[in-house]
């Protein structure tokens, strides 16, 4: 099968656990990569809240990412973090070379661009430059973590956007997760939303909520904005979905609840690949 991931937090963990790619203990590796026909994986360079000199620390994971590359992978960079910037919006052009197609805003917390999901910071008027300057580049902005404040001004502004790893939040009711108002503003800007393995996101029964988010997207007419963003190795994942090695399971699953193949080829590959070519 063909497999496109939006968000994994590989890159992280290799760099500060030593790990190399083809061969790991990690949920993403390129060993287990080989079950796929095509694959796709997005690395986000994860930026905790709290990282110090976020940029030069970005280049290492990202150094360190690309010269252990191996196997079948295309590797797909995105930055989880706008603190990567450090109040400088001409970094973007340092990103763009290095290969970024994505920047996700914030984390968690609030940074100089925007409040995340635990705060209440709005967007700020640097955060208003980057969005512009990631408009000329091409950049995508990656609306996952945006707390609601931020979201709806960020929302007004761009002109590629994502939401990477991000729920239906009329399923699991949780601040990281969309609104079915904010599912259709990025749907009607032609983006995707890729859908997040993490429990904590989804609720028990990890099979059946992101059924269950397909089954909503679907509803509202966007199955051609549905995607994958696992965040592996970025959160404690259950059994069923721990690792790459798991995604034909789920194809199967969901298989098995009615959806048809041509469905499901967009929600674990098209979708986000179509998207991916125009950045």
């Amino acid at each position: 099968m063909n497999f496109f991931d939006l968000h994994s937090d590989t890159a992280y963990k290799m760099y500060t656990q030593n790990q190399d790619f083809y061969e790991n203990s990690l949920a993403v590796s390129g060993e287990k990569g080989e079950i796929f026909e095509n694959w796709h994986q997005t690395f986000a360079v994860w930026l905790p809240d709290q990282t110090e000199n976020p940029f030069a620390f970005y280049k290492a994971v990202l150094s360190n990412l690309k010269n252990n590359l191996s196997g079948n992978v295309e590797p797909v960079f995105s930055v989880e973090g706008g603190t990567v910037l450090e109040n400088n919006a001409d970094r973007l052009y340092t990103l763009k070379a290095d290969g970024i197609k994505f920047l996700t805003l914030t984390w968690n917390g609030e940074n100089a661009i925007a409040g995340g999901s635990k705060s209440d910071k709005g967007l700020t008027g640097f955060g208003k430059t980057v969005i512009e300057k990631m408009n000329t580049l091409n950049m995508a902005v990656d609306v996952s973590h945006l707390n609601d404040k931020s979201f709806y001004k960020v929302i007004e502004l761009s002109e590629k956007l994502l939401a990477s790893h991000s729920n239906c939040r009329s399923v699991c009711n949780v601040p990281r997760n969309l609104s079915d108002e904010q599912i259709k503003l990025i749907c009607e800007k032609n983006g995707i939303i890729g859908l997040n393995f993490y429990p904590a996101f989804l609720g028990e029964n990890t099979m059946e909520k992101i059924y269950e988010n397909v089954f909503h997207l679907c509803e509202m007419g966007f199955e051609n904005h549905i995607a994958i963003g696992s965040d592996f190795d970025g959160a404690d994942m259950c059994s069923e979905l721990s690792d790459i090695t798991k995604i034909p399971n789920l194809y199967a699953f969901l298989k098995g609840k009615g959806l048809n193949d041509t469905l499901l080829n967009k929600i674990f590959y098209k979708n986000a690949y179509e998207f991916y070519l125009n950045l």
